[in-house]
């Protein structure tokens, strides 16, 4: 392919980077309110970026201008390229870097990037020196250059604007903090403390979303978060789509496959999540705060909260399991009162914990500190909960079975421990068991229910070779702990 060839093509594309950041540097004050505010707020300043460019491209003679993708912080669209196009969506995207920094002080960041390129009969699409590509060649060379972006972030700006970054802000009189963010800046203004006559300073951006979240809670009619909690914990839950960036790179032969499918990925997230909520399981209990490109935060009664995440894998498995698509997530299970941001520092840890599962497996759930397989291991732990609660409120079995298997199970994880350090291993927890519950069959030797179920613990399903199964029976009895504590507190 020649370099003097000329191609009549645009694909543009911008992300935003920082939202995890912002969205959850927040105090608990106003906390539902901010945060589904901030959601909101992030979610429509990146379309009106995204349709400005838009704009800037057909009001410079594009006759041919196409949103593929716009969601979650990130937008992609075709255009037609020429000279005043190019330098339309550049001008275009340096007044939005310009006005985002003027409002956020570098918070957020943005990168837009675009590659010019033909697309064939069959498909395929020709760039610079690289002929006959499949169109997700162009969504990596975007990305790759989003990525140098944010190693350089603020460029232009410092370019042209050096004094804004580096020339002292005058703040006069008693300095202003904002009660949210903890920003502090002579531009706070005063806000209404939850129900008090007292008030407190916000940034002004603060205060937009501030209203725009009481403006949500009207429509919606979501609660507070110890609301939610309904005198329990409060479960923070992050999930995340597992390997979509490979499929966009090498999934599609067509630009109309690729939008298709993420149109699918989008009214997924923004649209059948939020349905899913509304419905009687789960309206009363919880909160999507967040729904947009492959991200989902939730907020609400911790077991609930579980509920909800097992819902979304099932329903996500069902729509993308034929596309090699499944979903991660993790959940941070805290006191109301505890800080929402450190909660969600939490919850992503565990979310991060499922994305590296068995050296990257994925698809993947982490549950009180441990991660488990979605396919091959959640229903076993629900399955030995539901048992727990069950023998435990029916028939008298005695919750120190509970407590004896997390014992058993953390000596077998401190085994692991030894053997990597090279020490020797205990293994008398293992007669231990064996005993224990042959003593607790001859206690309930009444009760063939709970007869059978120790027995079957001991003869089948704790695997003493590699400690798995007690460790997830370990987990399950956890589970059935928090839920039994609840029902005796309420």
């Amino acid at each position: 392919m020649e370099k003097s060839q000329v191609f009549n093509r645009l694909f543009v594309g911008g992300d935003l980077s920082g939202i995890q950041r912002f969205l959850y540097n927040i105090s608990s004050k106003k906390a539902a309110v901010s945060l589904k505010g901030r959601s909101y707020y992030l979610r429509q300043l990146m379309e009106n970026v995204c349709d400005d460019i838009k704009q800037a491209a057909e009001a410079n003679g594009a006759k041919t201008t196409k949103v593929i993708y716009s969601s979650g912080g990130k937008f992609y669209l075709l255009t037609d390229n020429t000279p005043q196009i190019v330098q339309a969506v550049e001008s275009c995207a340096m007044q939005a870097k310009q006005k985002l920094w003027e409002e956020h002080k570098g918070q957020l960041g943005l990168s837009i990037s675009h590659v010019a390129f033909n697309e064939n009969p069959d498909g395929t699409v020709d760039c610079q020196d690289a002929p006959r590509q499949k169109p997700g060649y162009l969504w990596k060379l975007v990305n790759a250059d989003f990525a140098h972006q944010k190693s350089q972030k603020f460029k232009e700006l410092l370019t042209e604007s050096y004094q804004n970054f580096f020339e002292p802000i005058p703040v006069g009189g008693k300095p202003k903090v904002c009660a949210i963010t903890g920003v502090e800046s002579p531009d706070c203004v005063k806000m209404s403390a939850d129900g008090k006559d007292d008030e407190m300073y916000v940034l002004p951006s603060v205060r937009q979303q501030i209203q725009l979240g009481e403006e949500l809670r009207r429509q919606e009619g979501f609660k507070t978060f110890e609301e939610y909690a309904e005198d329990t914990n409060l479960g923070i839950l992050r999930m995340d789509v597992d390997g979509l960036g490979k499929r966009f790179i090498t999934g599609f032969d067509s630009f109309s496959q690729y939008k298709a499918f993420s149109e699918r990925l989008v009214e997924f997230f923004e649209d059948e999540t939020k349905k899913i909520q509304r419905e009687p399981a789960f309206k009363p209990y919880l909160n999507i705060i967040y729904a947009g490109g492959d991200d989902l935060f939730v907020v609400g009664r911790w077991d609930k909260v579980i509920d909800f995440a097992e819902r979304i894998h099932q329903e996500t498995n069902a729509r993308f399991g034929s596309d090699d698509i499944s979903i991660s997530g993790g959940i941070a299970i805290v006191q109301p009162k505890f800080p929402i941001a450190k909660a969600a520092e939490l919850a992503g840890e565990a979310e991060d914990a499922a994305k590296h599962f068995r050296d990257g497996e994925k698809n993947a759930f982490c549950l009180l500190g441990k991660t488990i397989s979605w396919n091959q291991e959640f229903g076993y732990v629900k399955s030995f909960k539901q048992q727990f609660v069950s023998l435990i409120k029916d028939f008298d079995l005695s919750k120190g079975i509970l407590h004896k298997l997390m014992l058993y199970s953390s000596i077998a994880d401190r085994n692991k421990l030894r053997r990597k350090e090279g020490k020797t291993e205990d293994f008398s927890y293992i007669w231990h068991i064996s005993y224990y519950l042959t003593r607790f069959m001859k206690r309930y030797e009444a009760s063939t229910a709970v007869c059978d179920f120790c027995q079957s613990l001991r003869d089948k399903e704790i695997d003493y070779r590699n400690g798995r199964k007690l460790e997830l029976i370990a987990l399950a009895a956890r589970w059935a702990e928090l839920i039994l504590k609840d029902e005796i507190n309420n």
